[in-house]
């Protein structure tokens, strides 16, 4: 994405002058940071072109961005904000482990995984390179992909079983992996060879090489363009900015105290996540106190995953038009007590908290946030209902091809839908920046097929704003020669995920996931029927838990991802926009009628006008609205 000074609030353009006129003139200013800003996103774009693995090249789950030499965050592109953050953690434990043993050199680049050092879990695969200038260390580029496999007990390394962080795949404190520009094959081949995919892992471990020598060479010809001292000054410049921006900001709302609190539920057991923010003057501070103990179960966070999560919700609901660096890092504090679900203690599991407690942590950060933002005249337009997280899962077997894989699902999470905002709906499978690969790519590469891939139809909250729809699938093994596949069911589990409702808004439909034992689907097949819906199966399905099962021929998975939740009161929605949404397949004429008082006929879904007017009237009469 390219942004010019005319995509910035006129409070940030007239920041940028005012401090550009004591520092760096503003033309040079813009020119240089927005340079800096497209090398992170060039990172980016090579991932995606060298990577061979879904993660990255469809789905974007990877990071890239730039720091300054002391670990500092200086430039994010379109990325994972949350990695941006733990990435700058995994700079300073390199800078830490490596400046006075082993040294740092020209060329060097680094590979860490370990969850209780820097990574959210051991899946996330950072590499960090430090950018030299004429022998001078001048900053450092990393990068992070979700690897394929990491050798941990489940293929994936998303691990239900897993009761500790020594079951769930390598461990890597920090290695050099590029010496001096020289690749340690030794260290390459130990790290893939101990994966179920050293091929697939390989591919994302070189595209991350990649982006890393894109990074150094683009600094390192500014430097030689510039100058590093104009370099330095404008990076200095660019963080200072974006903090006092967001101080003002902050300063700009009425101090106070906010607090909500997530759960996660499965088989029987539950964890509690609790937030309260504070807010004094210029800074946040971001309490986890009163939050379960952690669990025996991987959904643990580490305290800078949880930081992370602090840290991108502010990027996007305070700081969504300035520079995305460590001003943002200057005004928080996270107070997450250690042994918890969101700190936690050696040796806790962690495989799957990216979307459970993850997941629970950026919903509630996002919501205390939103509630501190209500209380101001001017920045109450901000607030959204938010999402809570859904379902998801991961498969793995032998393909079509006979070769053995693993992979998320097609859907996934980043086709749920978002929450409504204050001003317009939500976003139909709007997900987050991940993207969802299209069903003809994953038949072609799994033994895989669909029934179905569609919005869910009453997923939205209702509301005066109508929350986002997610996506609902449903899948069976074909052409498969085990006749099996592995599923890992894993993400935000309980039936209180997915979308909030708000200031008087329903909430979004949850996510879940079902598995249909010996559906004897191929009957169906035979006798030239096709299942439009689950309920056609004839036979009752299991909610998965945290879980491992065989998906067999002839079982069949549905999945629903999480859906937004809807903004005010919906006997305020416009009747035309919902027999819009009814005509389009999104809402039901029976939802239309209960939730929203809308009379939608049959034929032409046009509005019964007065009809509606009077079901509205009986309804507030009955205390509804």
């Amino acid at each position: 994405m390219n942004f010019t000074m005319s995509d910035y609030s006129s409070e940030f353009r007239r920041t940028i002058l005012e401090q550009a006129n004591t520092a760096v003139d503003p033309i040079t200013f813009e020119i240089l940071s927005h340079r800096l800003h497209q090398i992170a996103n060039e990172m980016g774009t090579t991932l995606e072109r060298v990577g061979g693995t879904v993660n990255t090249t469809q789905q974007k789950d990877y990071m890239a961005a730039l720091y300054r030499s002391n670990g500092e965050v200086l430039s994010a592109g379109n990325t994972l904000g949350w990695h941006v953050a733990t990435a700058g953690f995994a700079v300073k434990r390199i800078i830490e482990r490596f400046e006075n043993e082993g040294g740092i050199y020209p060329d060097d680049i680094f590979l860490l995984n370990d969850p209780y050092l820097a990574a959210i879990h051991q899946s996330d695969v950072y590499m960090i390179s430090p950018i030299h200038y004429r022998d001078r260390l001048v900053g450092w580029s990393a990068t992070f992909v979700h690897v394929m496999d990491i050798g941990a007990m489940s293929p994936g390394g998303n691990s239900p079983g897993a009761r500790e962080v020594c079951h769930e795949g390598l461990r890597i404190p920090g290695v050099k992996l590029v010496e001096r520009g020289v690749l340690r094959k030794d260290m390459f081949d130990a790290f893939i060879n101990m994966t179920r995919q050293p091929v697939m892992v390989g591919l994302d471990l070189k595209c991350e090489i990649a982006a890393n020598n894109v990074a150094k060479a683009r600094l390192q010809a500014m430097c030689e363009q510039y100058g590093t001292e104009l370099v330095e000054a404008v990076s200095s410049q660019m963080i200072g900015i974006s903090e006092t921006t967001l101080r003002k900001r902050i300063a700009e709302i009425p101090d106070g105290r906010w607090t909500d609190t997530g759960m996660i539920e499965s088989a029987g057991e539950t964890w509690k996540i609790r937030l309260t923010l504070r807010k004094k003057a210029d800074q946040l501070t971001f309490d986890f106190t009163g939050t379960d103990n952690q669990a025996r179960m991987g959904i643990n966070l580490p305290y800078h995953g949880t930081f992370g999560a602090c840290f991108a919700s502010v990027l996007f609901t305070l700081s969504y038009d300035l520079l995305k660096n460590h001003g943002a890092f200057r005004v928080i504090e996270v107070i997450a007590p250690e042994g918890t679900v969101v700190n936690v203690k050696y040796p806790g599991p962690v495989s799957m908290n990216t979307t459970s407690a993850g997941a629970i942590v950026k919903y509630l950060s996002n919501s205390v946030l939103m509630q501190m933002l209500a209380t101001s005249e001017k920045w109450k337009k901000e607030v959204m209902a938010l999402n809570a997280g859904g379902r998801t899962a991961r498969h793995a077997g032998l393909n079509q091809h006979g070769r053995f894989y693993v992979s998320g699902l097609g859907s996934e999470n980043s086709v749920g839908g978002t929450g409504a905002r204050s001003y317009r709906d939500g976003i139909d499978s709007g997900g987050s920046r991940m993207t969802s690969p299209n069903v003809e790519w994953v038949e072609r590469n799994f033994p895989l097929l669909y029934l179905h891939r569609r919005h869910v139809k009453d997923g939205g909250g209702p509301g005066k704003y109508r929350g986002g729809v997610g996506a609902e699938s449903a899948f069976t093994v074909h052409n498969c020669p085990e006749e099996k596949i592995k599923v890992v069911a894993m993400g935000v589990a309980g039936l209180r995920n997915s979308g909030q409702g708000i200031f008087g808004g329903y909430p979004g439909a949850p996510g879940i996931l079902v598995h249909y034992e010996d559906a004897k689907f191929g009957d169906f097949l035979a006798n030239k029927r096709w299942i439009r819906d689950v309920s056609d199966l004839g036979i009752q399905g299991k909610l998965l838990p945290y879980c491992e099962i065989e998906l067999k021929k002839n079982d069949v998975l549905y999945m629903r991802t999480e859906n937004g939740g809807g903004y005010g009161d919906p006997l305020e929605r416009e009747p035309e926009v919902v027999a819009k949404d009814v005509k389009e397949g999104l809402v039901s004429q029976e939802a239309a009628r209960d939730a929203y008082g809308v009379v939608v006929g049959d034929e032409r879904y046009g509005v019964d006008l007065v009809a509606t007017q009077r079901l509205r009237m009986e309804l507030r009469k009955n205390g509804r609205g």
